[in-house]
């Protein structure tokens, strides 16, 4: 969590924690230097906290806080020294920490400024950042930002009323003062009130889409039926399907079906990995990303791709890759029977396109290359060939036009996407 405005940073982390403590354990770190907002929470009057631990040793267990109603929330105060950002940040044992969160199912969010020294060598130790306010971290990379939460910003035009208390303070009734001052007070006490929705309305990463954003796409019905007909990606009723609408948005200068004729193996249509099983569609690919990252252990060739709906682009997370719809409706059938509200699938659809970003990679290296894909932002998945070799794919599209929202994207990024039918088993 880094914001240029520690109290509203703090804020948002403490939103985040309160969400998530209601059904895993949370900590939440103060790297701000006595953040209010946590050290309220905090009842002894000198605790022991982060610098201490860092500094001195002292236990994670004793600088861990709980808070009183709010589940299996804890709060970390800053600690008794002024902390060394230069020192602190990059310290290699955030990423033991984080990796010790991560097995046992638990949660670390840390509030830190924007603007501290060595920063982003924090965010890459940890699973990325959320940006709170305007401030963006000059050498954090894109990939590693998580989402961003806008803090409302209060007006700099006076009341009339307080501005005429000030000019002329004995010509204003009483009932004018007292409005004013009432109006000030109310702005003050709905900050929170607004920053917080905003933690679980961005930060969860669009689970729903935004107010005055586009309408969320309607997905493909439940169907678990063996013999079911090919269910689609196709816009619904209603949404804009002009002349070449897809590849209009992704590039309009590419002529239609280019990339059509770009497909590198043409003659493996017929036992292409095409049948997958779709889940929720994100309107940023920053939630599509945060997804996956929630459902990666458990979820085979777990990826995403962008689709055209109603006019707006959204990004749909998919997995599996199976050849046969009886490999898709077993995958949908174990996911719904774990019952994980991360996970929850909605249907299966027929995504035989993916670009192709490796070919016949050593299995000994393709673990390494697909995490460092994924580390760039790149929803990249493996498939094992006959011969023993993996090829890492990227996406999974109903179609070529399809693909066309995703290929400019991977060229920004310095991929050379060649899109191709996908083959093998998950790897």
């Amino acid at each position: 969590m880094l914001g240029d405005d520690p109290d509203a940073t703090a804020r948002v982390a403490l939103g985040i924690g309160k969400a998530q403590a209601r059904r895993r354990r949370v900590a939440v770190g103060d790297l701000l230097g006595e953040a209010a907002p946590i050290q309220s929470l905090v009842r002894d009057d000198l605790p022991h906290g982060l610098t201490d631990s860092f500094a001195y040793g002292v236990s994670m267990t004793k600088i861990a806080y709980p808070v009183e109603g709010a589940g299996e929330l804890f709060v970390m105060p800053s600690g008794t020294e002024p902390i060394d950002y230069d020192e602190m940040l990059p310290n290699s044992r955030w990423r033991r920490l984080a990796s010790g969160f991560r097995e046992v199912g638990a949660l670390l969010v840390l509030a830190a400024p924007a603007s501290a020294p060595r920063v982003e060598e924090l965010a890459s130790a940890m699973d990325g950042a959320v940006l709170v306010g305007e401030m963006v971290p000059r050498k954090l990379p894109v990939s590693q930002v998580l989402a961003g939460v806008r803090v409302p910003r209060p007006s700099r035009l006076e009341p009339p009323a307080a501005a005429a208390v000030a000019e002329h303070p004995s010509t204003v009734a009483p009932v004018e003062a007292v409005e004013s001052t009432t109006s000030v007070w109310l702005r003050r006490l709905a900050a929170p009130l607004i920053i917080l929705p905003l933690v679980g309305f961005v930060f969860w990463l669009a689970m729903r889409p935004q107010a005055d954003g586009p309408t969320r796409p309607t997905m493909p019905p439940r169907d678990t039926t063996p013999n079911a007909p090919q269910v689609g990606l196709t816009p619904t009723a209603g949404a804009t399907t002009g002349a070449a609408d897809s590849l209009a948005a992704a590039d309009t200068t590419r002529p239609p079906g280019a990339l059509a004729s770009a497909v590198v193996n043409p003659g493996d249509s017929a036992r292409a990995a095409a049948w997958a099983v779709s889940f929720r569609s994100y309107n940023t690919p920053a939630g599509a990303i945060l997804s996956l990252h929630n459902s990666r252990n458990v979820l085979p060739a777990a990826t995403y791709a962008p689709v055209q709906q109603q006019g707006a682009r959204w990004y749909l997370v998919v997995a599996g890759a199976f050849p046969t719809r009886r490999g898709a409706d077993s995958l949908l059938a174990a996911i719904r029977a774990r019952r994980d509200p991360d996970a929850d699938p909605v249907s299966v659809v027929q995504l035989p396109y993916a670009f192709l970003v490796h070919e016949r990679v050593a299995a000994r290296d393709a673990a390494r290359l697909i995490g460092q894909l994924v580390e760039r932002g790149h929803p990249a998945y493996g498939m094992r060939q006959p011969n023993g070799t993996i090829n890492i794919y990227v996406g999974a599209f109903e179609s070529p036009s399809q693909a066309a929202l995703f290929s400019d994207a991977l060229q920004a990024s310095g991929l050379t996407p060649t899109l191709a039918f996908r083959l093998g088993r998950v790897f």
